[in-house]
């Protein structure tokens, strides 16, 4: 709710509850903030809240108790002590269940979860639909490669061979930690299957590694700020956070200065 939009279907609704133009919804907005320091996707909510709308069905519990707050501070502050003026044709319209959200994950419509608001349905839409599945493949398919290179290289010992000690011992740690929950599957049959995305360039960059990966990414630093970059993504993805369209949009051309980097120089692959 701290973001600069209005929840488009909060505003649909609102707007067809009170029958009033977009216009004069900006109107009783911007009076709401005259009256106490506020966004105007903020103002909107408090108007749809005194008007009747179900707001958790639009917002998640935080941004609920936010507006909720901002009511009760408005009333407070209000000189006849009343709710934030609701329009006359609101007061004649029946109170409307929201409608459901359908969200299509995997190939599969769901209906919005109970408890979840209509706009974290739409997040995980596009987390499932794009970042997801971005992440996967550009993390998996560089290990595969790194994996690769290096065997045909030097061998079925090539881990132990060009392997920074402290990445060895890092992952060697995390598959005897796996002993800790023996109900779930290995995280991998490799011993890369077990190392962090930001531990990849460590071994790329490796001195007797290196020269092997040369003729793909001609410079260290290329693989090194490509796993950087969608890193900090993947931290807040990994931890079931939503990203913004903006970063949306430099997962995708990252994954694509990927790809096309391996399609470019797909002669020299094993």
């Amino acid at each position: 709710m701290s973001g600069t939009r209005t929840d488009s279907a909060l505003l649909a609704a609102l707007r067809q509850k009170t029958g009033v133009s977009r216009q004069r919804l900006h109107q009783r907005a911007q009076d709401c903030k005259t009256k106490l320091p506020m966004s105007t996707p903020e103002a909107i909510y408090t108007i749809a809240f005194e008007e009747g709308i179900d707001i958790t069905a639009y917002l998640d519990s935080e941004e609920t108790a936010r507006v909720r707050a901002l009511v009760a501070q408005l009333r407070a502050t209000s000189p006849r002590g009343g709710e934030v003026t609701p329009t006359r044709q609101a007061k004649a319209r029946p109170r409307r269940a929201p409608k459901p959200t359908l969200v299509t994950i995997a190939g599969l419509s769901v209906e919005r979860l109970p408890g979840m608001s209509a706009g974290k349905a739409r997040e995980a839409e596009t987390m499932a639909s794009k970042v997801y599945p971005a992440l996967y493949v550009f993390e998996n398919s560089a290990r595969e490669l790194i994996s690769a290179i290096l065997r045909q290289a030097l061998g079925e010992g090539w881990w132990d061979q060009v392997v920074p000690r402290k990445v060895r011992d890092a992952a060697m740690k995390r598959k005897e930690g796996e002993a800790d929950d023996p109900w779930h599957g290995r995280r991998g049959s490799q011993m890369i299957d077990y190392t962090l995305l930001s531990e990849l360039p460590k071994i790329v960059g490796a001195n007797d590694a290196w020269p092997h990966f040369e003729p793909i990414f001609s410079r260290k630093s290329f693989f090194e700020e490509l796993v950087n970059d969608l890193n900090v993504s993947r931290r807040v993805a990994a931890h079931m956070n939503p990203v913004s369209a903006e970063d949306v949009k430099h997962i995708e051309a990252a994954f694509r200065k990927w790809a096309k980097t391996l399609k470019a120089k797909v002669n020299l692959l094993p």
